[in-house]
């Protein structure tokens, strides 16, 4: 099979619709609120965090992989820094 190069957007959606996840239920899953989850993926704009978080969310891992020799980097951040909420999201009591 052959590369297939895919926005970040594109690859999210994908992987939803592989796995049967909607965009609210992974917004919710990231502690997103879903008009905000929907902007990003509009613009197409995630910082690296945030999509380590929704590979987590999603039982993944964000890897980044050398061409040249194969190796591969996986991406990960602290537990305490995951999972925060994001602005308009107030954290649960």
């Amino acid at each position: 099979m052959g590369d297939v190069y895919m926005s970040a957007k594109e690859v999210i959606k994908a992987i939803l619709e592989d796995k049967h996840v909607t965009q609210v239920e992974l917004a919710e899953k990231t502690n997103v609120t879903k008009q905000n989850f929907n902007n990003k993926m509009n613009r197409d704009n995630f910082s690296t965090l945030e999509l380590v978080e929704i590979a987590d969310a999603l039982e993944m891992q964000l890897i980044l992989k050398n061409t040249s020799d194969g190796k591969e980097y996986i991406i990960d951040y602290p537990e305490e820094q995951k999972g925060k909420p994001k602005r308009g999201k107030k954290a649960e009591e």
